[in-house]
């Protein structure tokens, strides 16, 4: 356990419009490339910025409460990452904004 970082987190949650739910319906692998993009807007949005990796741990859920299909990505998100020499940076913001304009189309 000795590898393992006591560090603050953020919940980030990335969604599909739901004008395209039937193409995800009909297309099923195209979630995970949903997933896997949501992703990468975060480690992308971090490295450029910040110059980190931070830490994710990413669920797709595929229906909301009500057992309706409406997919959307779960994330936490570390408040800091590791730099290149292995250095851990912290940070104390997750810019919603950016990141609402970055996942076009899919969100």
């Amino acid at each position: 356990m000795e590898d393992v970082f006591q560090v603050n987190h953020r919940h980030v949650v990335f969604t599909i419009d739901e004008g395209l739910w039937g193409m995800f319906l009909l297309h099923r692998k195209m979630l995970k490339e949903f997933m896997d993009e949501a992703v990468r807007i975060i480690e992308e949005h971090f490295e450029m910025k910040h110059k980190i990796t931070p830490g994710i741990i990413a669920g797709l859920h595929t229906f909301d409460s009500r057992l309706n299909f409406n997919s959307h990505v779960h994330m936490l998100v570390t408040m800091g990452g590791m730099r290149s020499n292995g250095e851990w940076k912290t940070y104390d913001y997750v810019p919603f904004e950016v990141l609402e304009n970055s996942g076009k189309p899919w969100c």
